[in-house]
């Protein structure tokens, strides 16, 4: 199964086994996520990724399919990280000083189609599913400033649209986790969430993860 493929059944199946309404149903969230990447190969070496904030908002839906009960969900979430070096180098004949700051960001938004298992555990729930995104759009910021002896020599910013995901791939995978609790309010539809997701796809050599923390509400029993 391909990753075309595969968003459209954990799509379809959220549609097709939400008549079966035994569990919760139609509910809304938002948050925010600390996103990252872990990179790979000779990048691995040179940068240190730091995690970048951003939003998260959708939709969920509890569903029974073969008489196990999920939830689902798609909405939008992001993806991305910032880096942030200095360096800074000494001539050792002449004594001349060369130092160079550079900080830059990558933001990614996506669409999220994913799909839980819930297992109760203490007050709340905790649960476990795959998750797939499409890539929407994208933004990088680079900014770049080299002095030498004090004197400023460059001082630049570039900002970017993103028309395509990293390494030209469009799709995105993996597998989220996390707790949820109900809160003691408003008769118990408002739930607390903490979840990380595992980027499982590879886009040269960078694979992305996020801790994430979202309120959602449910609308409809």
């Amino acid at each position: 199964m391909n990753l075309k493929q595969l968003l459209t059944v954990l799509f379809f199946t959220g549609l097709l086994f939400g008549q079966e309404q035994s569990i919760p149903g139609w509910g809304l969230y938002g948050g925010m996520g600390m996103n990252n990447v872990k990179m790979n190969g000779s990048d691995a070496d040179d940068l240190t990724p730091k995690a970048l904030t951003g939003t998260l908002v959708g939709v969920s839906k509890g569903v029974v399919l073969g008489g196990m009960p999920l939830f689902a969900g798609a909405g939008l979430g992001q993806r991305g990280f910032k880096v942030e070096e200095t360096e800074t180098e000494t001539d050792e004949y002449s004594g001349m000083q060369m130092s160079m700051d550079i900080k830059g960001e990558t933001s990614l938004s996506y669409l999220d189609v994913w799909m839980v298992m819930p297992y109760p555990i203490g007050p709340g729930v905790v649960w476990a599913g795959p998750s797939v995104g499409m890539f929407l759009s994208g933004k990088s910021k680079l900014d770049m400033k080299m002095e030498m002896n004090g004197v400023e020599m460059v001082n630049e910013s570039l900002d970017e649209d993103i028309e395509s995901g990293p390494g030209d791939d469009d799709a995105d995978y993996g597998i989220i986790i996390g707790y949820s609790y109900p809160l003691p309010i408003m008769d118990g539809k408002l739930s607390l969430n903490g979840g990380y997701y595992l980027g499982l796809m590879d886009h040269d050599d960078i694979t992305f993860n996020s801790i994430f923390a979202h309120i959602s509400y449910r609308i409809f029993e």
